[in-house]
C-alpha cells in the first residue's frame, strides 16, 4: 500500500515549518476548475518532463493528489524512479479534501493573486479608476503611466500613453523617467496584482512622488469603454548613472536589512550544496544581456516571479537566492515580496559573470527515450491508420492533419487497449510524445508507435493536407485552462468575472491560508 495521507495531516504540513511540495497531477481544466490553496499543478501528461525543475530537492516532501482515479499511484512509482524518496498520495484525492471541509479554488497562480489582494488590504495602496485616468488625461494633468508587465503582454493591448516597465523594474529606472516630484505615477497591469504589487513597491522604496494603482488594470480600463492601444513599443530600458546605482543600492540595502539576507558567491554555493533544503536561483532581469552565458541560470523577471510564483516555485518554505546586476534594486525588492510570501529569501551580491559559476548540483533523472520518428510526406501514401494529435488542444484547434483526433497521455493511459496497434502521434513537443510512447511500449513493447514531428515551415508546403477548419474549444480539451478565458478575446462578462474571482479570493481564505503570509 502506498504512503496514503489525511487532508487534516496535509492542511497541518503545509503550516508547519518543514518543506513541502502538494502536487495537483490532474490536467490544466480539472486543476484551474477547483484545488486545494497551496498546491501546485505538474499535470500527469508531463510529470517527468516538469517535475525535476519544479522540485529539484529529491529529499523534500512530497504531498500527490488526483480525482481519485489511480493516478497519482501511477505517478508515485514516476517519482520513486526519479528517486524521490519522501512520497505521499492524499487520500481520497480531491473527493478527501472536500469532506475534511476544507474548500477548493478555481482559477491560476491562486497564492500569488490571493497575497496582491491581501496587500491592498494590509497597506491600503491607494488606487485610481478608469475614470479618473481618463479625467486626468483630458486635463493633461501631470501624470505617467508605467505598464508592469512583460513587453508581449504590454504589446498586445495596452492603456493609452502608457510605457512598459516591468514591475521589479520600475524602482530601478523611474528616475530616468520621472524628473518633479509632483509628477503622480500610475502603475497598470491587465488586472490587479502586478499593479497593486508595483504600486507598493514604489511607495515601500520611498519615492516621494504619489503613486496609484490603476484599478482592474486594462480589464477596468475596457469595461468602461476606454479604447485601448494595440502594438505599442514603448519600453522604458534607459539604465540610471552610476551614482544613481549606488544610491539606489545604498537604499534598497537599508530594506533588506533584518530582512532578507546578503549573501557572497561561497554562501550561495552553500545553500546549494545542502541537501536537506530546497534551493531555487532566479536571475530577476527583465532584459538579461547574458542569457546565454547564464543559460543553467533560469531568468523569471521579478514582478513575474511574484505574480505567478506557483509557476517557478514547486516547494512551500523552501529557500530562494535571487539576482540582477549587482545593483541589487530589483534582485531585493523581489525578495522582500517573497518573504512576505514565507519563502526564506537571499541576495547575491555578486556579479552575473561571477554567478554563472555556481554548481547547481541539480539531479535529473528523466531521459527522453528515442522515439520512431517519421515526416509530414509519409503520412499521404497511409490509409487506415489512426492518426493522433497530441499538440496542445489550442493549436489543434486552429489547424490540425484532416483525419487526425485530439488526445493526451492521461487519455491515452485511460483508454490503452484501443492503442495497442499501429498508430501515428503528431507532436511537437518531442519529450512529452516520447512519454506516450513508453506508455505504449510498456503495455505492449510490439506495438508500433511512430511519430511525425510537427514544424510550421514544412506544414505550409502540405497545404492539401491541413484542415483549418476552426473547432471550437469546449471540456474535452483537458489540457486547457477555462478559467474567464474569453476576457482575453474582448468578451465583458468573462473579464468581470475574472476581476470578481481576484476580489473574492481573500474571503475564501481560512485563516490558516491567510497567516502562512508575512
Amino acid at each position: 500500500m502506498k504512503s496514503l495521507v489525511e487532508a487534516k495531516t496535509v492542511k497541518s504540513w503545509i503550516s508547519d515549518d518543514k518543506e513541502l511540495a502538494f502536487i495537483d497531477v490532474r490536467e490544466t481544466s480539472q486543476h484551474s476548475a477547483g484545488h486545494p490553496f497551496f498546491s501546485i499543478s505538474i499535470p500527469y501528461s508531463e510529470f517527468e518532463i516538469n517535475v525535476e525543475k519544479l522540485i529539484p530537492n529529491k529529499k523534500v516532501r512530497i504531498v500527490l493528489f488526483d480525482n481519485n482515479n489511480g493516478v497519482s499511484e501511477i505517478i508515485y512509482k514516476q517519482a520513486k524512479n526519479l528517486k524521490y524518496i519522501n512520497i505521499f498520495i492524499l487520500k481520497n484525492g480531491v473527493e478527501g479534501w472536500i469532506k475534511s471541509k476544507f474548500r477548493l479554488f478555481d482559477g491560476i497562480n491562486v497564492p500569488s493573486k490571493s497575497f496582491g489582494e491581501l496587500i491592498e488590504k494590509k497597506f491600503n495602496t491607494p488606487s485610481i479608476t478608469a475614470s479618473q485616468l481618463s479625467k486626468k488625461q483630458k486635463e493633461k494633468k501631470d501624470i505617467v503611466i508605467l505598464d508592469g508587465r512583460p513587453f508581449d503582454e504590454y504589446n498586445k493591448m495596452s492603456i493609452p500613453g502608457s510605457v512598459c516597465c516591468p514591475n521589479a523594474e520600475i524602482p530601478y529606472r523611474i528616475s530616468e523617467l520621472i524628473k518633479s516630484s509632483d509628477t503622480e505615477i500610475i502603475i497598470n497591469c491587465a488586472g490587479r496584482t502586478r499593479s497593486i504589487i508595483g504600486t507598493q513597491a514604489l511607495i515601500n522604496f520611498g519615492i516621494e512622488n504619489k503613486v496609484y494603482a490603476l484599478e482592474n488594470g486594462t480589464q477596468g480600463w475596457f469595461l468602461n469603454n476606454f479604447k485601448l492601444d494595440n502594438g505599442k513599443t514603448k519600453f522604458l530600458d534607459k539604465t540610471p548613472s552610476n551614482e544613481k546605482i549606488n544610491e539606489l543600492r545604498n537604499k534598497v540595502v537599508n530594506l533588506l536589512e533584518n530582512n532578507v539576507e546578503i549573501i557572497d558567491f561561497n554562501q550561495a554555493q552553500k545553500l546549494i550544496d545542502d541537501k536537506n533544503i530546497t534551493t531555487y536561483i532566479f536571475d530577476v532581469r527583465t532584459n538579461s544581456v547574458k542569457k546565454n552565458e547564464l543559460s543553467k541560470l533560469r531568468n523569471v523577471p521579478g514582478g513575474q516571479l511574484i505574480q505567478a510564483t506557483d509557476k517557478y516555485i514547486g516547494v512551500l518554505k523552501s529557500h530562494i537566492i535571487l539576482f540582477d546586476d549587482g545593483d541589487l534594486v530589483r534582485a531585493g525588492m523581489s525578495a522582500l515580496w517573497l518573504k512576505k510570501m514565507n519563502y526564506h529569501c537571499y541576495v547575491v551580491n555578486e556579479s552575473p559573470e561571477k554567478i554563472k559559476n555556481l554548481n547547481l548540483r541539480h539531479e535529473v533523472n528523466f531521459k527522453t527515450k528515442p522515439i520512431n520518428l517519421i515526416k509530414l510526406d509519409h503520412l499521404k501514401n497511409l490509409e487506415n491508420i489512426h492518426i493522433f494529435d497530441v499538440r496542445n488542444s489550442v493549436d489543434y484547434c486552429n489547424k490540425r492533419i484532416k483525419g487526425s483526433i485530439w488526445t493526451n497521455r492521461l487519455i491515452i493511459k485511460k483508454n490503452l487497449k484501443q492503442y495497442i496497434k499501429s498508430i501515428i502521434l503528431i507532436a511537437d513537443d518531442l519529450p512529452k510524445a516520447s512519454l506516450i510512447v513508453s506508455d505504449i511500449k510498456e503495455k505492449d513493447h510490439k506495438s508500433v508507435v511512430q511519430v511525425c514531428h510537427w514544424n510550421e515551415t514544412d506544414v505550409e508546403h502540405y497545404f492539401d493536407y491541413i484542415d483549418r477548419t476552426k473547432v471550437e474549444l469546449d471540456e474535452k480539451f483537458i489540457d486547457f485552462n477555462f478559467h474567464t478565458h474569453l476576457r482575453h478575446h474582448g468578451n465583458k462578462e468573462h473579464a468581470k468575472n475574472y476581476l470578481k474571482w481576484e476580489t473574492n479570493l481573500i474571503k475564501k481564505m481560512d485563516e490558516e491560508e491567510r497567516d502562512f503570509f508575512r
